[in-house]
């Protein structure tokens, strides 16, 4: 019985069809639709019109592209009140770090019929995955065994395939290897294989390592002026949820993203963190002389607020944690890549509520300052009645989370990224509220950038 990534991926091939298109899954197969894995590798004949035919027929929505030596398409559609996804790992042609071996056209001129997608011929899929080992210099003992059973059902087309790329020597070796089903002999030469399919391809593709390069210069560029990766700050005050719709967020949309990372206010645990760091400032450093132990745990308000000298100062530490520190240090990297990075609670925190970071500065300053801190792509605000918020955490006093949500509200109304969800409804209902945001930002983001 299919999946529901299973009936994804079947109506996912059928539109394609249907706009007179073709895809050929290369490997890993075997096991579709009912086990379908991290990504699908395929041959796409012009994977650039992937995200419209998918949206004239209503079948998913692309809501990330990323570039890597191959393209991934990150496919996304709701079912049952969740996201579902799928990743197409797509490419024209069948190369390795610039070198062309296969024309996409060889792939879908030859391909035969499995379930209901394509697959390479027997020939096309053992040299494919033959060339793929050889240029990774590893091949297992089950990897091994797939080859025997692909040469078998086409030997002569292999052998033939085979001589393309290497000598009459090696081709000889390979093929009683394939043959006889040992590998060993393969395993012990891989190295030298390697050098000599690699050169002969470069002998005869001389611009190929060029071209390579070019393009991973471009894609760096292009992931440095136009990042994958996803900023996403959550506000709200205590018992607003943040914790618990962060954790399903990471959980549900997870797939559609190479690393997941929470922080809490910041990207360093604490404006001071990098003194301890060098050894600058020793560890208890700033706890106030004979202060209760309450108002060193929980109670975010149990120490009044500091005095302006110390406030401008650790004002200006917050900038250079926020905006030195942790964005350009940490941050940006991880956002080149396609990372979805959640803040529980950012910048626009001490704006709402000073007194929680001892902060008693000017407050004009304080939003000064804020307008150069980098800014999230999104900004949440988990809302719900004060009431229903006091009586999930009761640390602050019923006046104090009215006042305080009602400058969240404000807050974020003024946001160009701002976003309200009310958390006092069932979770499900919240948490997919959540991610309709998050992937309706990501489906227009990508649209834009393929100028779509």
């Amino acid at each position: 019985m299919e999946n529901t990534k299973g009936e994804f991926f079947r109506d996912v091939v059928a539109a394609i069809e249907r706009a007179g298109r073709k895809l050929c899954v290369l490997r890993g197969y075997r096991d579709y639709p009912e086990y379908i894995g991290p990504d699908i590798d395929a041959i796409f004949d012009d994977p650039d019109q992937l995200p419209r035919i998918l949206a004239e027929q209503k079948v998913a929505t692309v809501v990330q592209v990323f570039e890597h030596e191959t393209t991934f398409y990150y496919l996304c559609r709701w079912d049952d009140g969740r996201p579902v996804f799928i990743t197409l790992d797509l490419s024209e042609d069948y190369e390795h770090r610039g070198r062309v071996f296969f024309r996409g056209e060889e792939f879908l001129r030859s391909c035969r019929r499995y379930k209901f997608f394509n697959v390479p011929s027997a020939e096309m899929e053992f040299a494919s995955y033959l060339i793929r080992k050889v240029a990774q210099g590893s091949l297992g003992e089950e990897q091994g065994r797939r080859l025997t059973g692909l040469f078998l059902e086409n030997p002569a087309g292999s052998t033939k395939l085979l001589a393309r790329f290497f000598p009459e020597a090696e081709v000889a070796l390979i093929a009683e290897a394939a043959r006889s089903g040992e590998w060993e002999p393969v395993r012990n030469r891989i190295k030298h294989l390697r050098r000599t399919m690699l050169g002969k391809a470069d002998r005869e593709q001389p611009l190929g390592a060029l071209r390579y390069w070019l393009g991973v210069l471009r894609r760096r560029v292009k992931r440095i002026t136009q990042p994958p990766g996803l900023m996403i700050a959550f506000l709200g005050t205590d018992g607003s949820g943040k914790s618990t719709i962060m954790a399903r967020v990471e959980q549900d949309l997870g797939p559609a993203f190479w690393e997941k990372k929470q922080y809490h206010k910041r990207p360093l645990s604490s404006p001071f963190r990098w003194t301890r760091r060098y050894g600058l400032r020793p560890p208890g450093a700033g706890k106030r002389k004979g202060a209760p132990e309450a108002a060193t745990g929980f109670n975010p308000h149990a120490l009044p607020s500091r005095g302006v000298a110390y406030s401008l100062a650790k004002l200006g530490f917050w900038w250079a944690d926020f905006m030195l520190l942790g964005y350009a240090a940490k941050i940006f990297p991880q956002l080149t890549r396609p990372s979805l990075l959640m803040f529980d609670r950012y910048y626009h925190d001490l704006l709402v509520d000073p007194r929680r970071y001892h902060y008693g500065g000017s407050m004009r300053l304080a939003r000064f300052v804020g307008r150069f801190v980098p800014q999230p792509h999104l900004v949440i605000l988990l809302d719900a009645p004060p009431e229903v918020l006091r009586a999930r955490k009761q640390e602050l006093p019923l006046g104090e989370v009215t006042r305080q949500r009602e400058a969240y509200l404000e807050l974020v109304r003024d946001l160009p990224n701002g976003h309200m969800v009310d958390t006092s409804r069932p979770l499900d209902e919240a948490a997919a509220a959540v991610e309709r945001i998050i992937l309706d930002y990501m489906a227009e983001r990508t649209a834009r950038r393929m100028g779509l």
